[in-house]
Order: structure tokens, then C-alpha cells, then sequence
């Protein structure tokens, strides 16, 4: 399957596709210990899987995780957008953000910017986010913009938090 991947642009932010030079910046997001809400900490070969992941689901399910990276810089920062493992009930809205760029409402912007085009290029009106109990950031990322506490679900042996987003509608 060939995709077009969309890239995404707002005031702050471009939401792009994976890039093989997003690696080291990719690689340093994993080393870090909070990481572990999103499967981290990771090793080497396994943040080379992650990337090549973010790249294939692209291809394979056409949808995915657009990388984050400010306007003008390039350099990977986070990720935002369809997350879609095979055991997941449904696709997410996933995201998180590098330590540095926190405090600064990207990540709310990389969501809300994701969300919208998820409605907007693949039909995906009304996302969950699946989130770690003891996340207290992402849980009030989730909140802040507008997503609902909805149920407790277990994904992979492990308590989650489902989180609907609110619908949205496509341009």
C-alpha cells in the first residue's frame, strides 16, 4: 500500500512523518525513565523498533503517529496521532512529548491538532486516549482538552484509564 502521509501545521507546531534522522532524538525520548508510560525505557535495537512501528502502521493500517517538531527545526520533539496495535479494543489518540518541550502547551496543541485531523483525513471522530492510572500528566492533558473520563480497561495485563475525546467534527 502506498500512503500519503498528511503533515499538519499550527501556529507552533508540524506534525509530520516519521523520518529515519528522528532516531537519536527518538532514542533520548526512550532513555528517559518517564518513557515508561509509553513502553519505555528501551534500548537501542528496540527504539529502532519503535520508529520503524511508527513508520510501518503508516503503510500498513494508513493511518499512524505523526512525529512533532517545531516549524523551521525538524528536529523530532514527540508524537501525536492514531495509534492502532492489533490487541488494542480500538485505535487511540497517543501522544507525548520530550521532558524539555513540557510546560509549554505543545503537547495540547499536537493533540488537539491530531485529534482534528484524525476526524478530518481517516474518519476517526471520537478517539479514546489509554492511559496509566499513576499518569498524572497525561491524564490532565487529557482533560484539558476536552477528553472525559469514561471506564477502567485492562491492556496487556495492566490497568488503563480510557479517556474519550470529544467528537469531532472533519473539515
Amino acid at each position: 500500500m502506498s500512503v500519503t502521509i498528511p503533515t499538519i501545521t499550527t501556529d507552533r507546531l508540524v506534525l509530520r512523518a516519521p523520518k529515519v534522522e528522528d532516531f537519536e532524538p527518538l532514542r533520548a525520548y526512550f532513555q528517559d525513565p518517564r518513557s515508561a508510560f509509553n513502553g519505555g525505557p528501551l534500548e537501542h535495537n528496540d527504539v529502532w523498533g519503535v520508529l520503524l512501528k511508527n513508520m510501518g502502521q503508516w503503510h500498513l493500517l494508513g493511518h499512524g503517529l505523526w512525529h512533532i517538531t517545531e516549524p523551521g527545526k525538524d528536529r523530532y520533539i514527540g508524537f501525536a496521532g492514531i495509534f492502532h496495535p492489533r490487541d488494542w479494543p480500538e485505535p487511540e489518540l497517543g501522544y507525548g512529548i520530550m521532558a524539555e518541550f513540557e510546560g509549554k502547551g505543545l503537547a495540547s496543541e499536537a493533540v488537539i491538532a491530531a485529534r482534528h485531523a484524525a476526524a478530518t483525513h481517516f474518519g476517526f471522530d471520537h478517539l479514546p486516549s489509554y492511559i496509566a492510572p499513576d499518569n498524572a500528566r497525561s491524564a490532565a492533558l487529557a482533560k484539558r482538552v476536552g477528553a472525559k473520563f469514561e471506564t477502567e480497561i485492562t491492556l496487556r495485563g495492566n490497568i488503563a484509564h480510557l479517556y474519550r475525546h470529544p467528537k469531532q467534527e472533519a473539515a
